[in-house]
């Protein structure tokens, strides 16, 4: 296979980089996705626990109104918190959804080149094969004329 040259190899090589980097920024926006849900899920705890709190101060036997009233806005601090952590967690899932499909489409562009390549080297050996055997055959054929004539 010493003489064949893909001539689309440059294309080939261009977009397999292009793959590889969309690869790359997948991986990161999955990161950045992953470190939003952490945070919306200890936002989450949070309230959970000011919930919790808010009501065994509640059921306490003396009620400890200005506590009671502090709970209630760090409750809504919270919540106010948690939409805006799910808004970023959305936000960032569609940023990754879009990367995969761009990944998808690009990999799409590189595999059919890579076929191309394997199809023209698999034509190429054949041809190959074809060459060398028809050369066989020819000497094959030259060394039975000689020893007819000798």
């Amino acid at each position: 296979m010493a003489g064949f040259v893909f001539r689309l190899q440059n294309v080939l090589d261009y977009r397999a980089g292009l793959a590889d980097r969309a690869r790359q920024e997948l991986e990161a926006l999955q990161a950045s996705l992953r470190e939003a849900q952490e945070q919306l899920a200890a936002l989450q705890r949070a309230e959970q626990r000011a919930l919790r709190s808010l009501d065994h101060s509640q059921t306490a036997p003396m009620l400890d109104l200005p506590e009671i009233t502090r709970m209630l806005e760090y409750g809504e601090v919270l919540a106010t918190q948690i939409v805006v952590q799910r808004q970023v967690v959305d936000e960032r899932q569609r940023a990754v959804d879009a990367q995969q499909e761009r990944l998808v489409a690009l990999s799409k562009d590189a595999k059919a080149l890579e076929k191309l390549r394997d199809r023209q080297v698999e034509e190429f050996q054949q041809e190959d094969g074809r060459r060398e055997q028809a050369e066989t055959s020819e000497i094959a054929s030259g060394r039975h004329q000689r020893q007819q004539v000798g």
